[in-house]
């Protein structure tokens, strides 16, 4: 099979498009032919090396977590799934598990789910990394009707499902973005946007009863100042350093300080799919790469400044 992987930990000139072995899927896996994969944070976090600690030093690597494609194989054994079912989910790449970025892929049965009808292969390929996080934050930060929430980075592939999802909830949200993306937020959802700088949040008054850093970037002086006691802050990259902080905070501010990231247990993924089949939740697809095209999808995901999702149709 055609497949993009890593050679060694590094950038585009450390991964390459070549011929692997075909995956063999083991006890309660299915082997899928995939169509649409997309890029999250995580995946050039990965390659680059970030997270070794955690993905081993097994090359080649293929790289890309978030998938979509048809049912190949089911081995006997595996209920549920049947050659040709439609079918997207994500892959767990830690401890030396191949990626998605290939023709072919072997993925747990019990994580992959049938792809719902009127959605199509880009956009299931979207959802699971992104929209789950989001879905996760949005459960965090205790969003309901009324609810002062602000979101950083409100129109990346976490920060624009977090915005309509919270939008669903009636929470009066505050997003920020790039001058360019403030249109296309507030088309999302939200009520008041903030342009990224220093002096973002100099305009706010009042304070917030949960903030959800979807960039993962904000300082504690930051989010001391804009949550009010008893709120919640809520991070894509909840750090040790930051997390051990979690108890003085909160007995010196009373904030909680949480992480926000993937769930992906079969009641998010059903309370997911009802979002987006009944229209609540559209994902955005900014970019779509060729597969002979990745290595642009890669370098586009690492600048920044997109809308949305990045896919890649294999």
């Amino acid at each position: 099979m055609k497949a993009y992987f890593a050679v060694a930990y590094g950038g585009n000139e450390k991964s390459v498009i070549g011929d692997l072995p075909d995956p063999v899927p083991g006890k309660n896996q299915i082997l899928v032919e995939v169509k649409a994969v997309s890029i999250n944070p995580v995946d050039y976090k990965v390659r680059r090396g970030d997270l070794k600690f955690l993905s081993g030093s097994k090359f080649p690597k293929i790289v890309g977590s978030d998938f979509a494609g048809i049912v190949k194989l089911v081995p006997e054994g595996v209920a549920g799934f049947a050659p040709g079912d439609r079918v997207y989910g994500a892959l767990n790449v830690l401890m030396g598990r191949q990626g998605s970025l290939a023709e072919l892929a072997v993925a747990n049965a019990d994580s992959v789910r049938k792809i719902p009808e009127g959605i199509s292969f880009e956009q299931a390929a979207s959802l699971p990394v992104a929209a789950l996080t989001a879905l996760n934050a949005i459960r965090r930060c205790r969003v309901k009707k009324g609810t002062r929430l602000f979101i950083n980075g409100a129109s990346g592939g976490v920060g624009h499902f977090a915005v309509q999802m919270a939008r669903e909830k009636g929470a009066v949200i505050t997003a920020s973005c790039s001058e360019k993306n403030a249109g296309f937020v507030t088309q999302l959802g939200a009520h008041h946007t903030l342009r990224y700088g220093e002096n973002m949040t100099a305009g706010i008054t009042g304070k917030f009863d949960a903030v959800f850093d979807a960039h993962g970037s904000m300082p504690l002086r930051l989010f001391r100042r804009l949550v009010k006691r008893g709120g919640v802050y809520a991070s894509t990259m909840p750090s040790p350093a930051r997390m051990l902080l979690s108890l003085p905070v909160k007995l010196l501010f009373g904030i909680t300080l949480t992480s926000a990231n993937m769930r992906a247990l079969p009641s998010d993924y059903a309370e997911l799919e009802e979002l987006v089949t009944s229209g609540k939740v559209v994902p955005v697809i900014d970019h779509v790469f060729r597969f002979d095209s990745v290595a642009q999808a890669f370098e586009l995901a690492e600048k920044g400044g997109f809308r949305g999702k990045i896919v890649v149709v294999i």
